[in-house]
């Protein structure tokens, strides 16, 4: 039985917290996110980190798994899963050669937390997995279902190369820029992620712009973490040719808090920018799926 978590779970979300998996690349990467602070900052100020655990009547298994629910949208993020999901074989092809055991304690969380954060006004529930590892097969057979993939681009202050000075500067996105954005967002984002992921909040992070006379060429945005920085950009179609001058202006800014190390997050429909990033030294650290589920609404 799947259910909330309370304080007779805190033993168990303290044993499996090392033995999981991540499913959201910014808690990992750039927030160092323990899903025992979570699951306490929930319990005790709101519901911002829902955690459930499941503990079957024979006591053999017992799992966790916590979401992230977006304040921009109906949208929940499926951050950890506890206990990892291990091939029973050296190569997980598929699902048979999975541990059994694993599956169902993830398919028990997957269905309970779908339904229950379904009930709380959530739409759709997103997780992002390597797309080779064998959660992606549990994930789809959970009801998951891939609707883009990304690349995660990294480098460190060391390793950065400075491309040269940029010869256009961004400016801080002004309360004004609000509606050309969201016009970039829906002329480049494909409608499929559309439905799914809405625009960026522009209270979270640092946002900034690059405009070409009347019209905005990009908008990037910087979430500066414990442990790293997040880039994402959004690069006006015509704009494309000056990719190299926008990575270079981004990263004029994210190195000025001297971060440890940055994080680019790329679409695979975003192909102006591997170039651009791999020139300034980035190179791909991770290779995702980006999956979805819609939950079951109340009637």
């Amino acid at each position: 039985m799947v259910r909330p978590f309370d304080l007779r779970d805190l033993a168990l979300i303290r044993r499996l917290g090392e033995r999981g998996v991540s499913l959201h690349a910014v808690s990992s990467l750039v927030e160092n996110f323990h899903p025992l602070r979570g699951a306490i900052i929930s319990m005790l100020v709101g519901g911002e980190f829902p955690t459930f655990v499941w503990k079957p009547d024979n006591g053999e298994r017992a799992g966790f798994v916590q979401l992230r629910v977006s304040n921009s949208g109906p949208q929940a993020h499926i951050l950890y899963i506890s206990p990892r999901c291990e091939p029973a074989v050296s190569s997980a092809v598929d699902l048979s050669a999975l541990n059994n055991a694993d599956c169902a304690v993830w398919l028990a969380l997957l269905d309970g937390a779908v339904g229950e954060v379904g009930q709380r006004g959530i739409h759709h529930v997103i997780a992002e997995t390597d797309e080779s590892g064998p959660e992606l097969l549990v994930l789809r057979r959970a009801g998951f279902a891939v609707y883009t993939r990304q690349d995660i681009w990294g480098v460190d202050a060391a390793r950065f190369r400075s491309p040269g000075p940029a010869a256009r500067k961004l400016e801080r996105r002004q309360l004004a820029d609000d509606w050309d954005i969201q016009l970039l967002y829906a002329n480049t984002v494909p409608r499929l992620v559309q439905l799914v992921e809405p625009v960026p909040p522009v209270s979270a992070g640092e946002n900034w712009v690059l405009r070409a006379g009347n019209e905005l060429a990009a908008f990037v945005t910087l979430r500066h973490g414990d442990v790293a920085t997040w880039l994402r950009f959004f690069i006006h179609p015509d704009a494309e040719s000056e990719a190299n001058e926008i990575v270079a202006a981004a990263l004029e800014v994210a190195f000025e808090r001297e971060p440890a190390r940055v994080y680019c997050c790329v679409r695979r429909y975003e192909s102006w920018l591997p170039g651009a990033l791999a020139r300034s030294g980035f190179a791909v650290c991770a290779s995702q799926a980006v999956m979805v589920r819609p939950t079951v609404h109340p009637t």
